[in-house]
C-alpha cells in the first residue's frame, strides 16, 4: 500500500490491479447479468431499435444525474444504490475497499456518501467529456491543497476494461497543482496542455481505480466493437463533514433491498451509511426494539449490549 499512497500524494490517483479476485466477482456477475445486458446482448438490440437505456430492467432507486453535460443520456446507464443484489450491496462495505479508504483518509471513522453502478456501450451514445473537478457535485466548499483529503473517490472494475473501453482519463496533480478550483471545467481549446498529459488506466475486472476529487479528470467514448464497460462508482469521506455528500441513504430507507441489506449488516459497516454506533445517545429500548421489526432478520444484541454496559 505505501507505493500506492506514494502515487496518491504525487499524482492524485493509482490503480489497484485486481483487488478483488475472479472468484470473488463470479455471484457479482450473475447478479450484473439480470440488471444489465452484456455489449453484445445491447449491440444486437440496437440494430433492432435503438434502447434509451442500456439496462435490462426498472429498478427500485435507478437515478439519472445530468449536470454539466450537454449530453445526459450518457448517464443513462446509471443505478443508484441499493441494487436487487445483495452480493453486489456488500461491495459498498466490502473489507479491502474500505481499508484503502481508511488509510488514505487517516481515519476508521467513515460514511460512504456515493455508490452506484454505471454501464457504458460502444454506439449508445457520445461520452466524451471535458475535463472537470468532481468536486463540483460532492462538496459545498472547493478541494483544501495543503492538507490531507478528506474524501477518496474510486471506481471497481466489474468488466475487463480495454482501451477500447474507455478507461478514464486523469491528469498528474503535478501539473495542475496551480490551477484555481474555478471554473471546474475546461475544453481542449482553452487548456490543450490537460489533454496532452492525460494518462488512462485499463484493467481486469476487480481493479480498483482511485482518485482524489481534486484530479482533472474526464470520460471518452467506447470504440471496441461491441464493447461493454461495467463499473461500480463508491466514495468515502471522514464523518463529520457535512459539507461532503452526494447520496441521501435516508430516501431510500423503505426500498425492500435497502432492508434486507441492513439486516445482514454488523455495526461497524452501518456506521459506513450513517448509524449511530451501539451505545450511542441514539439509542434506548424503544429504538432497539423499533430496529429489529423495521429490520427482520437484524441481529440487535450489539445494541442490546452497549445498552447494558
Amino acid at each position: 500500500m505505501h507505493a500506492y499512497q506514494r502515487s496518491w500524494e504525487k499524482d492524485g490517483f493509482f490503480l489497484i490491479p485486481e483487488l478483488l479476485g475472479k472468484e470473488e466477482l463470479v455471484d457479482v456477475l450473475a447478479e450484473l447479468g439480470g440488471i444489465y445486458p452484456s455489449g453484445a446482448e445491447y449491440a444486437a438490440t440496437r440494430k433492432e431499435s435503438r434502447p434509451r437505456t442500456p439496462s435490462r430492467a426498472p429498478h427500485e432507486s435507478q437515478g439519472r444525474r445530468k449536470l454539466f453535460t450537454q449530453n445526459p443520456e450518457q448517464f443513462a446507464g446509471q443505478i443508484d444504490f441499493p441494487w436487487a443484489g445483495q452480493t453486489l450491496n456488500r461491495l459498498t462495505v466490502h473489507p479491502r475497499i474500505t481499508e484503502v479508504a481508511a488509510t488514505l483518509l487517516g481515519s476508521r471513522d467513515l460514511r460512504l456518501y456515493q455508490a452506484q453502478l454505471w454501464a457504458k456501450y460502444t454506439g449508445a451514445t457520445d461520452y466524451e467529456q471535458p475535463h472537470h473537478l468532481d468536486y463540483s457535485s460532492h462538496t459545498l466548499l472547493v478541494p483544501k491543497k495543503k492538507s490531507r483529503p478528506r474524501q477518496v473517490e474510486m471506481f471497481l472494475y466489474l468488466t475487463d476494461v480495454t482501451e477500447g473501453c474507455a478507461p478514464t482519463r486523469l491528469v498528474p496533480r503535478g501539473l495542475t497543482r496551480e490551477m484555481p478550483p474555478v471554473p471546474y471545467r475546461v475544453w481542449r481549446g482553452t487548456h490543450p496542455e490537460l489533454y496532452k498529459a492525460e494518462v488512462s488506466f485499463p484493467g481486469r475486472a476487480g481493479s480498483l481505480l482511485v482518485y482524489a476529487p481534486d484530479i482533472w479528470h474526464r470520460a471518452v467514448n467506447m470504440t471496441e466493437p461491441e464493447g461493454e464497460r461495467i463499473w461500480m462508482n463508491l466514495s468515502y469521506k471522514v464523518a463529520g463533514t457535512d459539507w461532503l455528500g452526494l447520496q441521501s441513504f435516508q430516501r431510500i430507507a423503505m426500498v425492500p433491498s435497502w432492508q434486507r441489506f441492513v439486516a445482514g449488516s454488523t455495526p461497524p459497516e452501518l456506521e459506513l451509511f450513517g448509524f449511530p454506533p451501539p451505545g450511542h445517545e441514539a439509542y434506548d429500548e424503544d429504538v432497539i426494539e423499533g430496529l429489529s421489526r423495521r429490520y427482520p432478520g437484524l441481529d440487535i444484541s450489539p445494541w442490546h449490549a452497549a445498552l447494558n454496559a
